[in-house]
């Protein structure tokens, strides 16, 4: 069940935020209070969503104070916020219900019974009106799914299944028809009255109905305060300095207007005076309320059955009392809701969930289809002679460059997808890193190497390469193959951010080891030899032909070309072994120094994997 949280204050005082090009945010003040609902309006570019970004910590500022009762806002305390984000970011192939039990199920601690898990997810799915489609995919632009409000009241549900103590949402009425916007504002509303809540949202232009909502209002315009106290005072203030708004007029749509630049302006050419105190020109507060020491008393007064303290601002024309609730200690909150053994089942699950449709897509399937019966078409049964080794070669060739090719743009597009999923995640603190690598690994594995091994199996079988020992070795050295190539992709889409770039660096080092690693050239420039010993494929491929042609028969150099076996020379009877064989195609170390290197390169790579995304913080 939703607690009914500790009477909290929350103070932002002189907020200053810029970048190198521009001030995105000048001495922007004002406070917000259990119970109450903080509407942050203005428009576009006012720097609505950046306050947020700040309030909530994830974008650093250059001077001010944010303070909860009275202490600095840390990282501690922040664990207890919620943060709703303008866009709504899911995993596309996962239903409305599967992405509100994943939540559950990690942001909700461990103690609470699974049970009372999935009630609340009942409790919040009704009360937003989301049963309908609750087994529906959330889906995305390539796949039809959940409607533009359905996927909104979900990324509001998700947040409220954490119960959080201060909630941040941005936009909530966007792309919501004005009877639906009202009715979330009203659950929302309250939200933050039953259970003594703290709500501050960015609203563009809400209707007549949702901005009455309001406790309080703070307006912005390029980035500096216009006013911060009582929403029901706004138009009395504005009126106050020769800006009345019509009886019959929605207030929202009024002060968007003043606060719209190229109206602003004419409005300061007509009165100079008026205006700057709009703009925040003058040295006093550009807010109607000051808070000082002059004009602030404490009374006390009974509400909702407890002692709750607050706080009567005088504004400077008038006497207005806002109810502001005030405690001393901050609480403190675990680090982690969940055990990491719970985020690792639960990663593993919805990860398995979100790759599944995307490994197993059927068009992937007709092509590794169609590339296995051609292969096993043309190299079907073939002879085991020296004759053969190039074609043999090929095969091999072949299976590795597709499979790592494969490998290769399935991780990629899977990370890409989920990038933005996992950065909103890690930034509301859901889960450990290493919970969330380690699971993307071993939920992906299974379904990666289940078509390949398919693939191989056919062609091995019926290209009749060996016996049923050469089987497993072929199919072990094309599973190290993937899984090395898996482990490339991951460090390479960490990264490199932008998914095409991505894609051409793991082409050009996969074409780049099939042009250097002695896959078609066997006779490269001497200064050139050593290159195929910094290819990945080499290694695969070179195992691979090394168990292949182990137990070839040995041949006289008359029955072969020197042109191919320098070994003969001009010497027609010698005997060639297949060490020599192997030799000659560039093949010169043991099989278990390729088997090795693919191993110990494959863990270096998922080593660097999670300390990538660390270093990205993704």
């Amino acid at each position: 069940m939703e607690t009914i949280s500790s009477s909290s204050r929350l103070d932002f005082k002189n907020l200053v935020v810029s970048t190198k090009a521009k001030v995105l945010m000048r001495d922007v003040s004002g406070s917000a209070c259990s119970g109450d609902l903080l509407a942050i309006m203005g428009p576009t570019g006012a720097g609505k969503t950046t306050l947020l970004n700040v309030l909530a910590g994830r974008i650093p500022f250059d001077s001010g104070t944010i303070n909860l009762n009275g202490q600095p806002f840390n990282k501690t305390q922040r664990r207890r916020l919620g943060y709703v984000l303008q866009d709504d970011i899911f995993l596309s192939n996962l239903t409305l219900w599967e992405t509100l039990y994943f939540t559950a199920m990690i942001r909700i601690p461990d103690q609470v019974p699974q049970q009372e898990k999935i009630e609340k997810i009942y409790r919040i799915v009704d009360s937003l009106g989301l049963r309908k489609c609750l087994h529906t995919a959330v889906g995305d632009i390539f796949s039809r799914g959940l409607s533009g409000g359905e996927r909104k009241r979900a990324n509001i549900g998700c947040e409220l299944l954490t119960d959080p103590d201060i909630l941040l949402i941005d936009e909530p009425t966007s792309g919501l028809d004005s009877s639906t916007a009202h009715s979330l504002m009203k659950q929302l509303k309250d939200y933050a009255t039953q259970c003594n809540k703290t709500i501050v949202a960015t609203i563009h232009q809400p209707s007549s109905q949702v901005f009455h909502m309001f406790s309080t209002l703070l307006l912005l315009m390029e980035g500096k305060m216009a006013y911060f106290g009582l929403a029901s005072k706004v138009t009395e203030h504005f009126a106050r300095l020769g800006m009345p708004c019509n009886q019959h007029y929605n207030p929202a749509d009024f002060l968007l207007e003043i606060l719209t630049p190229d109206i602003s302006s004419k409005l300061e050419e007509e009165n100079t005076g008026k205006i700057q105190i709009l703009l925040g020109k003058e040295e006093s507060s550009c807010s109607p309320y000051k808070i000082n020491g002059s004009n602030v008393k404490k009374i006390t007064k009974d509400r909702r059955h407890e002692d709750v303290e607050l706080v009567l601002v005088k504004p400077l024309s008038e006497d207005i009392v806002v109810e502001k609730s005030i405690i001393g200690e901050g609480e403190t909150t675990r680090r982690w809701s969940t055990s990491i053994w719970t985020q690792f089942k639960m990663l593993n699950w919805r990860s398995y969930k979100q790759s599944k449709g995307r490994i197993f897509e059927k068009f992937d399937l007709l092509q590794a289809a169609f590339i296995a019966s051609f292969a096993s078409i043309l190299f079907f049964q073939i002879d085991d002679s020296i004759n053969t080794v190039r074609d043999r070669m090929g095969l091999v060739t072949i299976s590795l460059i597709y499979w790592s090719f494969q490998m290769l743009i399935t991780t990629l597009l899977g990370f890409t997808g989920e990038r933005a999923v996992v950065s909103k995640d890690r930034a509301a603190g859901a889960y450990r890193l290493s919970a969330y690598y380690l699971a993307k690994i071993t939920s992906e594995m299974p379904l990666l190497l289940s078509v390949p091994f398919v693939f191989n199996t056919a062609v091995y079988w019926l290209a009749g390469l060996g016996g049923v020992d050469g089987y497993f070795v072929y199919l072990g050295i094309g599973t190290l193959n993937c899984l090395m190539m898996q482990s490339l992709a991951h460090n390479l889409g960490v990264l490199i951010k932008n998914v095409k770039l991505s894609m051409m660096a793991g082409n050009v080092i996969i074409l780049g080891g099939l042009l250097l690693g002695g896959f078609l050239n066997i006779n490269p420039p001497d200064w050139l030899k050593w290159v195929k010993y910094i290819t990945l494929v080499h290694y695969p491929y070179s195992a691979i032909m090394t168990y292949i042609l182990k137990d070839m028969d040995d041949v006289w150099c008359n029955q072969t070309s020197p042109d191919f076996y320098s070994q003969c020379g001009n010497n027609t009877t010698d005997v060639l072994t297949s060490r020599d064989v192997l030799m000659g195609i560039g093949v010169e170390l043991p099989i278990y120094c390729y088997i090795m290197t693919i191993v110990i390169v494959t863990s270096l790579f998922y080593i660097l994997g999670y300390y990538s995304l660390k270093l990205k913080r993704v």
